[in-house]
């Protein structure tokens, strides 16, 4: 009993703080105390240890595969805004979906955008939610007793356009979401 309850413990504790992590992080964007630190990065590697990173945190319970188009090796970006974005949205694929299910990362380099898919097979959101979905502390209809503070898609969109991206959602045939990231190349924020 006492592990079982060390554990609940634990996992309360840890989902405060990244919800205090969330909080502050708006509150640095808010107050334009961001900036942007491009650095090159060798992307389709930086995604294979991200997807490494979510998947041991996610104790192997989902499978992941990267596919990539064009040459992307060569990426000017901030990685430290990189990264809360694209750990954003590889956690919510992996929350969102049954376990054993596929999250399915896509790169593509083209005509100087670099795109980013990450596709689930999860509950999906709904189509009425989509319009409000990257707004803060809002959540799909549809998302029941599963955990979350409706803070994550706000900074992940909020990051994407410090970096001069975009981002969109999408359903998926069959259920799930696709979320897709659009940088330029070269950015030149």
């Amino acid at each position: 009993k006492r592990q079982e309850l060390f554990e609940r413990i634990s996992t309360s504790l840890h989902r405060m703080t990244e919800m205090l992590d969330d909080l502050l992080l708006l509150n640095r964007m808010d107050a334009q105390r961001m900036a942007v630190k491009l650095a090159r990065v060798d992307l389709p590697r930086y995604l294979q240890n991200l997807m490494e990173e979510v998947r041991l945190g996610d104790r192997n319970s989902h499978r992941f595969e990267l596919h990539t188009a064009g040459l992307a090796s060569a990426f000017d970006t901030d990685p430290n805004l990189l990264h809360p974005i694209l750990s954003n949205l590889l956690s919510n694929a992996v929350r969102y979906s049954p376990a054993g299910t596929l999250v399915t990362v896509r790169l593509t380099v083209e005509s100087g955008l670099v795109q980013v898919a990450i596709e689930d097979q999860g509950i999906g959101i709904l189509e009425a939610d989509r319009a409000r979905i990257f707004e803060p502390f809002e959540r799909g209809a549809n998302v029941g007793l599963i955990k979350g503070s409706g803070l994550g898609l706000n900074i992940v969109k909020r990051m994407t356009e410090l970096l001069g991206g975009t981002v969109a959602v999408t359903a998926i045939t069959g259920g799930g979401s696709r979320f897709t990231l659009v940088f330029p190349q070269s950015p030149t924020v």
